[in-house]
């Protein structure tokens, strides 16, 4: 539901499914693959059948910086500064852009995330580069690799009872 609402979520769908082929087979990734598309093709297949047009402008065009309307809250990012100092550098963006998928996608068939720490490291790493390559993206969204940086390892430490804290004395104690 997350990928049919907001880009951002898109990568964690292709890196959960690399965590599922390794942790439970591919037939548990085939599953969550099909469900995560099947749910947003069936939010999204409205919109688009409706105005095919204003779909492709407002999820293509618009975050690449190629649209009509541009973006008051877009940051001077590198892929800012590509699009607007650079001869053909909205098309340059979009081939940094697609390279850094790619590479990201490669690293994932070659060594695929064993642990929920490495998939967050990964996803981090593919949105922190989607961001800063964005010829209109916004500085705020930089919070979403830091996030996904620092919860797990936080996370996995409480679990473990490394936090650096003593545990709570258990009843009676």
């Amino acid at each position: 539901m997350a990928a049919a609402l907001k880009w951002t979520a898109w990568p964690a769908i292709v890196v959960l499914v690399a965590v599922l082929v390794v942790r439970r087979g591919r037939r548990a990734a085939v599953t969550c693959a099909a469900g995560a598309l099947g749910i947003a093709a069936l939010a999204v297949l409205p919109v688009v059948l409706v105005d095919a047009g204003a779909f492709h402008q407002n999820v293509v065009c618009y975050p690449l910086g190629l649209g009509a309307a541009a973006s008051t809250a877009q940051s001077p990012l590198l892929g800012h500064l590509i699009a607007t100092l650079v001869p053909h550098g909205a098309a340059v963006t979009v081939a940094l852009i697609a390279l850094a998928a790619l590479g990201v996608a490669a690293s994932l068939l070659v060594r695929p995330p064993r642990t929920v720490v490495a998939a967050a490291d990964r996803l981090a790493l593919g949105l922190l580069l989607a961001i800063v390559l964005s010829p209109a993206t916004r500085i705020g969204y930089a919070v979403y690799p830091v996030v996904l940086f620092a919860w797990p390892r936080f996370a996995a430490a409480l679990s473990t009872g490394r936090t650096g804290r003593h545990p709570a004395p258990a009843a009676g104690e």
